[in-house]
């Protein structure tokens, strides 16, 4: 994917609701603002910025795992970032966390220091964006013990 231009295209479909097209292959999305600007029928930016980050960790996670051949499916992901403003009063995204949950034991995954230790830095869009934003990350097994 080195050097690949991935364009999107927006359609103001009413107020602050716009259509998302993402080309022909792939559905389009409606993401809108919440009240009181928008009517909150479809994921605020926010969200979708959310999204991005915690879809792009767990498909890496995943990757480095397949590469190990490794089970640890289903993979559970779960994000929330921190809006407040910034020093000159405009909201910001301040931080990300997200917490990934194998579906699997620690104890039955092979390599396991090497998956976690690595995966991350294959994620295209969590290592661009925190470099604006501090991302936080934690891994969970199926027991809920803390890997990382």
């Amino acid at each position: 994917m080195s050097g690949d231009v991935i364009s999107i295209s927006l359609v103001q479909q009413q107020d602050f609701q716009f259509r998302n097209d993402f080309g022909a292959s792939v559905p389009p999305l409606v993401s809108d603002e919440p009240a009181p600007l928008g009517q909150g029928e479809g994921p605020a930016p926010q969200q979708l910025l959310l999204a991005a980050v915690a879809n792009c960790l767990s498909a890496s996670l995943l990757f480095a795992l397949r590469k190990f051949k490794q089970q640890g499916e289903p993979l559970q992901t779960t994000a929330s970032c921190l809006i407040d403003r910034n020093e000159t009063g405009r909201l910001r995204v301040m931080s990300i966390d997200v917490t990934l949950r194998l579906g699997q034991s620690a104890s039955g995954i092979d390599h396991l220091d090497r998956i976690l230790g690595g995966f991350q830095e294959y994620c295209t869009v969590s290592q661009s964006v925190g470099r604006g934003i501090p991302i936080r990350m934690q891994v969970q097994d199926a027991d809920g013990s803390f890997l990382m």
